[in-house]
């Protein structure tokens, strides 16, 4: 924790324990200079949506925001666009295909 309190340049963390820690005073939420939401996807299906938001709240207004997600669901769609100003999208497919390099096995054993 006191290393924390010392400032750091990265801090990979859960939108909940994001906020545990700023809760215990060992980061300032308002000095962010860049906000990751990585598995965006994942952490909407796992409910971590209002924690998100509350972590949300409390960053600066001026800061650079990069939101990854495997996929680009409606509601990440939502949470794109109160997130996100000017927004530059790369897509590595389009929406629900499949890859044609995928090469498959089954062998059965037993």
């Amino acid at each position: 924790m006191m290393k924390l309190r010392g400032g750091v340049d990265v801090l990979v963390a859960t939108p909940g324990r994001l906020l545990d820690l700023e809760h215990q005073n060992a980061v300032k939420l308002d000095q962010i200079e860049i906000l990751v939401l990585d598995e965006a996807d994942r952490m909407l299906d796992m409910g971590f949506i209002h924690d998100i938001r509350r972590v949300l709240a409390k960053l600066p207004p001026k800061r650079q925001n990069l939101l990854f997600s495997a996929t680009f669901s409606d509601d990440i769609k939502a949470l794109a666009e109160k997130l996100l100003h000017n927004p530059l999208e790369i897509e590595v497919a389009r929406r629900n295909t499949a890859s044609e390099q995928v090469d498959a096995t089954r062998t059965l054993c037993g």
